[in-house]
Parts: structure tokens; sequence; C-alpha cells
């Protein structure tokens, strides 16, 4: 093979955090300037030109369309744009009133698929049904090839979807083994043999406190005292972790499903109250760190680095693997099978299972969203909306996928073998794609690659890849998610976590209120001198829920959300993860992915 290949398509981690990045550019629009338009028709599709226009408000990244990339995709799918506007980076409702107000609606539209825009434009009758698109696989074979249940998930509440969504996963039941979800008990696995213990000692309360205790009398390489334990950054960031442990799921809304089909926020539940007292204890007998009530980001990074701590509670993101290798003149690059057999430097940390309280059953705290992240309308007045469906149905196929990710075969960013996609990493990471300026950006601006696939793509899970071993660092990320799954606390995101506030009703009125009220009162029960002092911010927390957070309001808002929600076909949604497609972790050779 020659030099600059490097099998490894599908980045572990790195692209992820490269194509989320929405870099803040220029708000003006893209038109395709007249002398050029001519010029190109010969790169456009053999039928008559198509001239669309599209609106992208929540994107900040500009696209010349002249760019080679995007004079391909255009050319493939069929669907010349002649005017691309994106957004200024400002409030979505404000954007679409002012596109409104001037009566300039465009032939389409990308959103985020959960933003409540939608609900507006569809109210206005901006937007044109799509669902015989998804129904005609003679005309329209891979938007028919959707999984009904992602279709199902975005029907408006009249039935109808309104949008194509982009980047779902194309198998429901066989995604990626990788998901992002590293949250979990992360321990400094050096200080856990010092302590004379393995992970199987953790395994239960007593045995992590007993860990915890050992920890307290150790010092670091500095004769500084080790912090037991964290939770994580600002905001109590790891709480949804203890909480997990007490069978209360905490993460976004704070409801859990109840047996009875009802919803009950998570202070209302025992377990909510016994994951503080624990959490108090630990604090009283100098266990946990004492700043995890107040401290901001910065801090808890600069501890964290410095190896402080001797576990953590937390998300698993900010662990400190990468910043002891670079200490200890361990090449970052380096495979966890490498590392593995040279020995784990001092200071490193592994994720471990949650310790078991009693017989409680782990709430889940990771969650599977398989059904995309934007979605594109197209406008009720468009002339030929079957012609751009044409398009956006080819975009579904993984040849759209490859060429909207790296371009063609003849820009040297990957090459096809073994029916793979090879990626190229000094062409993939150089000045033309994402080593280029603002982190690339310029580059996508320029000549088109990633911009796309957020106007219409599948997931990447099931594309044919050759993908190299992740560093040990990145591994550590996959082997947490890999202990979510079995442990219990991974699912299908709830459907309590599903349902967007009412506008203008109690839980958007009030949620600002009751989200201070936590802040402020976690941070009393947390630092509470006694289980006197406990008990009393503890029911000063529960009543200024009910008096200044009016939640006996809130809460029968939501119920009855909740009920209207599970009666539609999002609702009623199951998911079977029978397998998962693992990825090239462990390993020291490349090896295909996405089969």
């Amino acid at each position: 093979m020659k030099q600059g290949w490097k099998r490894g398509a599908k980045s572990a981690l790195v692209m992820t955090a490269a194509a989320a990045m929405i870099a803040g550019c220029s708000g003006k629009g893209n038109e395709a300037p007249a002398a050029n338009n001519e010029a190109n028709a010969n790169t456009a599709a053999p039928a008559e030109k198509t001239h669309y226009n599209l609106y992208a408000p929540a994107m900040t990244t500009p696209i010349n369309l002249d760019g080679p990339i995007t004079q391909e995709v255009m050319k493939q799918s069929g669907v010349n744009w002649d005017k691309v506007e994106i957004g200024n980076g400002g409030d979505l409702s404000q954007q679409i009133n002012l596109k409104l107000a001037a009566g300039t609606f465009p032939d389409a539209i990308i959103l985020p698929s959960d933003s409540l825009v939608w609900s507006r434009l569809i109210n206005e009758k901006k937007l044109l049904p799509l669902d015989d698109y998804f129904n005609q696989p003679d005309k329209y074979p891979n938007l028919a090839k959707i999984d009904k249940r992602i279709v199902d998930y975005w029907r408006a509440s009249d039935g109808h979807i309104y949008f194509v969504p982009s980047a779902y996963e194309p198998v429901i039941d066989n995604p990626s083994a990788w998901q992002g979800n590293a949250q979990g008990l992360w321990v400094q696995s050096s200080i856990l043999k010092k302590a004379g213990m393995t992970a199987d000692d953790l395994r239960t309360l007593d045995g992590f406190e007993k860990y915890l205790n050992a920890v307290k009398g150790i010092k670091d390489d500095k004769g500084r005292a080790m912090i037991p334990l964290s939770l994580g950054g600002e905001n109590f960031a790891g709480l949804e972790i203890v909480m997990s442990m007490f069978g209360v799921r905490s993460t976004d809304n704070g409801y859990n499903e109840q047996a009875d089909g009802t919803v009950v926020p998570d202070y209302k539940l025992p377990g909510f109250k016994d994951a503080f007292a624990w959490l108090n204890h630990q604090y009283l007998n100098g266990l946990l760190d004492p700043e995890t009530a107040f401290q901001k980001k910065d801090l808890f990074k600069e501890k964290v680095n410095n190896l402080r701590f001797g576990a953590m509670l937390f998300g698993g993101w900010d662990n400190p693997n990468v910043t002891t290798l670079k200490n200890r003149n361990i090449p970052e690059a380096i495979t966890y099978n490498a590392l593995e057999k040279q020995g784990f430097p001092d200071g490193w940390f592994d994720p471990a299972p949650l310790p078991a309280v009693q017989t409680i059953k782990p709430a889940q705290y990771a969650n599977y969203n398989p059904f995309g992240t934007n979605g594109t309308g197209i406008s009720a007045k468009i002339k030929d909306p079957d012609r751009l469906m044409k398009g956006l149905d080819w975009m579904q196929t993984n040849e759209a996928f490859v060429l909207m990710e790296y371009g063609p075969e003849s820009m040297g960013a990957y090459k096809l073998e073994d029916g793979a996609a090879v990626e190229n990493y000094d062409v993939f990471r150089g000045p033309k794609f994402w080593g280029g300026d603002n982190g690339g950006m310029a580059s996508v601006t320029q000549y088109g690659f990633w911009w796309w696939k957020n106007l219409a793509s599948v997931g990447s899970s099931h594309i044919k890849t050759m993908e190299s071993p992740w560093p040990a660092y990145n591994a550590m990320l996959y082997k947490a998610e890999e202990i979510n799954h079995k442990q219990g606390t991974f699912g299908l995101t709830p459907k309590a976590a599903r349902i967007k506030p009412t506008i203008g009703g109690t839980v958007e009125k009030y949620g600002p209120v009751q989200s201070d009220i936590r802040l402020k009162y976690y941070a009393k029960m947390l630092l509470a001198k006694n289980d006197g002092d406990f008990e009393a911010a503890y029911n000063q927390f529960l009543n200024e829920m009910k008096v200044r957070g009016h939640d006996e309001e809130t809460i029968a808002e939501f119920n009855k959300d909740y009920q209207a929600y599970s009666d539609t076909p999002a609702g009623k949604i199951t998911v079977d993860i029978k397998k998962t497609l693992p990825r090239n972790v462990y390993s020291d050779k490349p090896a295909i992915i996405g089969e």
C-alpha cells in the first residue's frame, strides 16, 4: 500500500467532533453566478436542469455552489441548486419569522429534526406532506427502504410526515456498537492496585466505599492528598450516574415511566433521596470532592489532568488518558493492544461496572437515538417536487454517502478496496479537507464535502469502510459503552425524554424556575452538615418545587402530554437490539467495518 493511505475511513472520534462542529461564518446566502450556470450545464443531470433554492438557518457554514464536490453531488442527484442561504447563528424562530414576513419561503428547508419550528411551518401550511414518497418503492426505492419506525417517529400531529430525515440509523435493530455513551464509573487503575483491590471488588456499594476510603489515605506524586471521588464538571454533571445506581432516571427532563402508565419526576421517587443521602455521607466522610457543588468545568479538568481523583462518576469524555500518554512520552496513537502488552501507565483511567445497591436495577442513562438529526422539508408551492424528491432519494444511498463524505475518488481522499472505502489519511486530514483553515470548515465551503449530508443522508454505521485500530484512549470510551450495554443502562431514548413541552404551557413556563431550584438545593443537600440538616434541605427542596416551581401543575400537564404521545405512532415504537456492529477497537490491524 502506498504511503499516505491509512485504512480508517470512520475515524473513531475525531470525525465525530469535526462533523459536529458548525463554524461561525457569514450568514449570507450562496448564489451560483449567472455566468457559471451556463458553463456548468454539462455537469448537471441529463434531464432538463432544475432550479431550486435551499435555506439552512441552523447552519452557519456557507457553501460554494461551484465547488467540485458540490457540483458532483448536484450532477449525480439531478438536483441543481441556484441558491443556498444559511443562518446567522441567531435564534431559529426569529430567523424563520423574518423569512415568513418577507414572503420568500424557499423550495426546501433544512432544520434540526426535533425543532419546534416544524410545527409552525406545518400549521401555516408552508410544507408539502411527503407521505407518498415513502410508499413508492418503484419510483423512490431508497426512501421506501427507510424503516417505517423512523417515518412514524417524525409524523406530525395531523398524521403526515413533512420532512426527509438525515443521519438516521439504516438498520435500527442492528446499530453500530459505538453510540458515544461513555458515561459511568471510571477508576484510576494504578490507585486501585495500590489499594490492593481489583475492579471486581467495586461491584458492590460496600466494596466501592472501601476503595474510596483507601484512596483517602493515599498521596499523589506531589505529596497532595488524593480526592477519592468526583462527579465530573459543573452543575452536578455526574449526578445521573449516581441516580442510576439507586434506580432513578434523572437525565433529560428527569421523568420516570411507571408500571401504571404514568410518569413521575425523579425527585418524587425514594431513590432520589437515597442517592443524595449517600452523596452527603461521602462528603461528610471526606470521600467526595466538595467543589463538585460549585466548580466550573475548567477547574474540574485541571484536577482531572493532574490525576487528583481516585474515581469519577461522570460522562467519561474528560478523562485524562490523553494527557497521561503525553506526560509519559507514549505516542497518542498507540493502540489498546500495544499499550496493554507494554503495560498501562500510572494514572490510567479504566471504566468499570457500577456498584450494585442491594437488588436495585440501575436506571438507563445512556440513550440510543436512531431517528436522525436533521430534516429537509419541501415548500407546498414548489414546482416539480418529484424531481427534488428523486434527488433526495438518491442521497440515501451508500454511494451518495461516500461521495458527500470524501468527494470523488479522483480527489484522492479515499479509494475503494475490497468493496470498502479506504481513507487516505494525508489527504483527508490535509489542507483540502479537514486539515484546512478554520478547522477544515473553509474547505467544506470551498469544495463541498460533509455539508450536503445535512440535506439528506443515511447514518454511517452500515457504510462498508476499512478502519484502523482505535487509539487506546478512545478504546476506553468504547469499553465504557460496552459496560453500559451489559449492565442495562443503555437503551432507546425513553418516551418521556422525547416529549417537547407545550408552547406556552406550565412546563415551559416553570421549567427554568425548577432548574434553578434544583441547583440551589442540590448543593444544600450535598453539603449538609449532618442528617438533620440534610432532611431539612430535602423538605425545603420539595416545598420550593411545589410552591415556586408549581410542580403539581407541571406534573399534571406532562402526564397529559405523555399519554397523548403514547397514543401516537411515535409513542408506540419499540426497538429490540439483537446485535451491534463492532468497531475495530482492540486489534492492531485494519479491518472492514459496517457489515
